[in-house]
């Protein structure tokens, strides 16, 4: 099935053809026809298959461009993947008069007040705590919407302050609006919070287990808690590293980690919750500009982060639950592109890894370095 045979309109056909995007992934194939059709759904697909497309094209089609209200809302769990999103909507967009606008906690609240008293968005994205309080403070009106995006859905249901002020948001919705979900995983109980807003609500899982096997290898090294960075050293120098991102587990040992790779002399920055906005922005510039070659992060930081071409996924800790593994792999391979996920294993942390080749039905290939090559026992 292509995008041309899914009832998108002309001009979001065009808008796809310039991204050189020609033939739908298979959670869009699952998920545009049944949202045009103005199903709620809950969509289930590993991260970098396009969940983005899957929800943003149908709900575009959605907006009256006559009504100058607000019809689509999008919710974000970070500002990073908030971003993203008006990012691809106005790709999607160029040619056509959509107004899109951004509300994300830690910006100046009057400045978005004022930008709504000058133009009302017809598609607003943002962070669930900031958006309730512009609907609270009624200058985000909901009378004409349309549609409600839960964007990473099991990231939102695991901060409980994200989660209330989401099902606030879905309670003023009213039950007429259409509701799509999109994660990596389906969490539990999702469907019967659902349910609660969305009177009839489908499931969607595309093709594909939890992680990806097919283009991402999922290797072991096991090392010694002290030696870690200077493996991490090591591998950057035996896989010509030039786009990766080592994840740490604590905030605490964030700052520790970066200080102690630059002094092995590796181009890095640390990204962290801790970091303004525009600190932020600029660490993921550098990365994606070939400025820096590893951004070192914890997992608020990097979920949802989308940069092209990141070929390695270092755990310098190994993710606390299977869930968390699903996303720090997620951040390559993306699109179908190769990737590799490598974990520094010490003796304490081997029955996580068990709990992954459980939950994920992962084959991990453990791995050594020796005479500066990346060697397979």
């Amino acid at each position: 099935m292509s995008f041309g045979f899914m009832q998108l309109e002309a001009p979001y056909i065009e808008a796809l053809k310039e991204l050189n995007i020609t033939e739908p992934t298979d959670i869009q194939k699952k998920m545009i026809p049944e949202a045009i059709a103005g199903q709620s759904i809950i969509a289930r697909s590993q991260t970098g298959t396009g969940k983005t497309l899957a929800y943003l094209l149908p709900a575009l089609m959605k907006i009256d461009k006559q009504i100058q209200r607000l019809q689509v809302l999008i919710l974000a769990p970070t500002q990073e993947l908030a971003m993203q999103v008006v990012d691809v909507a106005k790709k999607l967009t160029e040619k056509e008069p959509i107004h899109i606008s951004s509300f994300i906690g830690g910006a100046n609240i009057n400045r978005q007040v004022d930008k709504l008293k000058k133009q009302k968005p017809q598609l607003a994205v943002g962070t669930p705590g900031r958006l309730l309080e512009l609907i609270q403070m009624k200058k985000l009106k909901l009378a004409d919407l349309q549609v409600v995006i839960i964007d990473e859905a099991d990231r939102m249901m695991g901060e409980q302050p994200s989660w209330e002020a989401t099902m606030e948001i879905a309670k003023r919705a009213g039950r007429d609006t259409q509701f799509l979900s999109v994660s990596a995983t389906i969490p539990e109980g999702i469907t019967e919070q659902m349910q609660k807003v969305a009177p009839f609500v489908i499931e969607l899982e595309a093709e594909g287990g939890l992680v990806d096997e097919e283009n991402v290898n999922h290797f072991l090294i096991r090392v010694d808690q002290r030696d870690k960075i200077d493996m991490t050293r090591k591998l950057m120098h035996a896989e010509k590293i030039k786009r990766g991102i080592v994840f740490v587990n604590q905030l605490e040992k964030l700052h520790e980690t970066a200080e102690k790779l630059v002094f092995k002399g590796l181009q890095i920055k640390a990204l962290s919750s801790d970091h303004n906005k525009q600190e932020r922005e600029q660490a993921i510039k550098q990365l994606r500009n070939g400025e820096i070659e590893l951004l070192v992060a914890t997992d608020i930081a990097a979920r949802g982060l989308d940069i092209e071409d990141v070929t390695h996924i270092i755990q310098l800790d190994v993710a606390a639950t299977s869930d968390q593994y699903v996303h720090r792999a997620g951040r390559t391979g993306r699109m179908g592109k190769e990737g590799t996920v490598i974990t520094l294993l010490d003796r304490k942390d081997e029955y996580k890894v068990e709990k992954y080749k459980r939950d994920l039905k992962i084959n991990f290939e453990e791995v050594f370095i020796t005479h500066g090559q990346l060697k397979r026992k």
